[in-house]
């Protein structure tokens, strides 16, 4: 029976090419966000490696609908990849940069419960089959604006800063019931179809790979 990879957060970059690395293992792949539908490109391809694939819809801003996504597959569910955050660009496709001042009441809720919330609440839902199985992968999508915070990037800041705390503080009592959590920080720009996609990928995988004696909380990706 196929091992199963749920990436929460799907899309071109660090997504795809997680789910291309573990679907080339024989993993069957899940992939959430709030339109599914653009991602047929990224089907087409995993399906060529023979992968099944399923396309799920879920809006990480919404707690509730993460928590009955992942309560549907915790029973089959190997690893879970939480990748959603989020970055505001402009009109032009330029990255935007917001400093306190320029955040809504609204847009700072949302933002906290994208980067940081519903990675819990997904975590908090994938536990219970995990522990049950005594075994289990939950990786997150960390970046260096956790380790080195900037004033223009402050809610993803923050939200990767929670990423690696809630990582760090999981890993010993996940560890005791079999279960491995890790993030890989990153700390550069990642394109789709890049070498760095590619490179965060494979990061990824290699915690995967990791056994218990060797296992990690953090690897770093500069």
């Amino acid at each position: 029976m196929s091992k199963t990879l749920m990436i929460i957060g799907a899309g071109p970059g660090i997504a795809q090419a997680t789910a291309e690395r573990f679907a080339s293992a024989g993993f069957r792949v899940i992939l959430a966000s709030r339109d599914p539908h653009r991602h047929t490109g990224l089907l087409r391809k995993l399906e060529e490696l023979n992968a099944e694939v399923i396309l799920e819809a879920v809006d990480a801003s919404d707690a509730h609908q993460v928590a009955a996504l992942v309560n549907r597959y915790a029973d089959s569910l190997d690893v879970l990849h939480y990748n959603a955050g989020v970055l505001h660009y402009a009109a032009d496709g330029a990255l935007s940069l917001r400093r306190l001042g320029d955040e809504s009441v609204a847009s700072l809720v949302s933002d906290t419960q994208i980067n940081i919330a519903s990675a819990l609440v997904a975590i908090q839902a994938a536990l219970p089959g995990m522990t049950q199985r005594g075994s289990g992968t939950v990786l997150l999508t960390g970046g260096g604006l956790g380790v080195a915070p900037s004033a223009d990037l402050l809610t993803l800041s923050v939200g990767k800063a929670g990423i690696r705390s809630m990582t760090q503080a999981l890993f010993e009592p996940l560890k005791a019931h079999g279960i491995h959590i890790a993030t890989v920080t990153v700390s550069t720009l990642v394109s789709p179809e890049s070498a760095q996609s590619a490179g965060v990928a494979a990061a990824f995988w290699d915690l995967y790979a990791q056994t218990p004696d060797s296992w990690s909380w953090e690897t770093p990706y500069l």
